[in-house]
C-alpha cells in the first residue's frame, strides 16, 4: 500500500492526544480553564515560553530556512516575517511585544521573564530546539517543531482564551491576551501543510521513524517545559 502522507500526520496526533502529554492537557492550560491559575502562575507559563521556544525562535527558523527544500521557503520566510513584524496576522508587532503585554497586564515586571533565570526543563526545550535546526535532518525540525508544538498551540491557546473570557474579565481585557488570539489562526497555518511535505518527503521507513521520534519528542520537551512554570514572583 501506498504511503499516505496525511494519514501519517493524524496517527501522531492521535498518538499524542491518546497520551494526553498534548499542550491543551499542559497543567496551566487546565488550571486556567478551571478559573484556578494565579497571575504569578500565568508569568510562570510565559516565562517557561520565553525561554524554552519565543525568545530562540526567529534564530532557529533562521538556520532552518537555509536547509529545507526551496519550494518549502516561502512559507518559513512568511513565518519568521509574523514572529518579528506580526505580517500575517496584520497585528504589526513581534510576537515577543504580545507575551510581555500580556505579563504587563498581568502586573509583572518584564525583568521577571528577562532576569530569570532558566530552569532545567527551559534549557531542554531550547535545546531540543537548537539539535533540529542546526543538526538533525530537516524533516525532524518540520515534525518536532512545526508539528510537534506549532501545530498544537491553537488547541491549547483555544482553551486558554475561553478560560480568560469566562473566569479572568476582571483582570485581562481582548487585547491583553492578543499573543493567544494571534496564535490560534497563525499557528494552524504553519502546520497546514505538514501531511503533504510527508508524502512528498517521507520516502523511506526509516525517514517515517525519525519523524515520528521527532513529533513525540518535540511535543514532550515542550509540555514538561509548560508545566515547570513554578517560582514567578515580583
Amino acid at each position: 500500500m501506498a504511503f499516505n502522507g496525511q494519514n501519517f500526520v493524524e496517527s501522531l496526533r492521535a498518538e499524542l492526544e491518546e497520551s494526553r502529554r498534548g499542550l491543551k492537557y499542559a497543567n496551566w492550560v487546565e488550571r486556567v480553564a478551571r478559573g484556578e491559575a494565579t497571575k504569578e502562575e500565568m508569568v510562570g507559563w510565559a516565562r517557561q515560553h520565553y525561554w524554552g521556544v519565543t525568545y530562540h525562535t526567529r534564530r532557529f527558523l533562521g538556520v532552518w530556512v537555509a536547509r529545507v527544500p526551496y519550494d518549502m521557503t516561502d512559507e518559513l520566510i512568511a513565518n519568521i516575517s509574523e514572529e518579528v513584524l506580526g505580517t500575517q496576522s496584520g497585528s504589526g508587532k513581534s510576537h515577543l511585544h504580545w507575551l510581555f503585554h500580556f505579563t504587563r497586564a498581568l502586573g509583572a515586571p518584564d525583568t521577571v521573564i528577562t532576569q530569570a533565570t532558566p530552569n532545567a526543563e527551559a534549557i531542554l526545550s531550547e535545546s531540543y530546539l537548537f539539535n533540529m535546526a542546526h543538526q538533525r535532518p530537516w524533516h525532524e525540525m518540520l515534525f518536532g517543531a512545526i508539528l510537534g508544538i506549532e501545530n498544537q498551540i491553537p488547541a491549547a491557546y483555544t482553551r486558554v482564551v475561553q478560560g480568560f473570557k469566562k473566569h479572568y474579565k476582571g483582570n485581562l481585557k481582548p487585547d491583553d491576551y492578543q499573543f493567544h488570539t494571534i496564535h490560534i489562526t497563525v499557528d494552524e497555518e504553519h502546520g497546514g501543510h505538514v501531511g503533504e511535505l510527508a508524502e512528498r518527503y517521507l520516502d523511506s521507513e526509516e525517514k517515517r521513524r525519525s519523524a515520528r521520534a521527532a513529533y513525540l519528542a518535540g511535543a514532550e520537551a515542550c509540555r514538561r517545559c509548560w508545566d515547570a512554570n513554578e517560582g514567578a514572583r515580583w
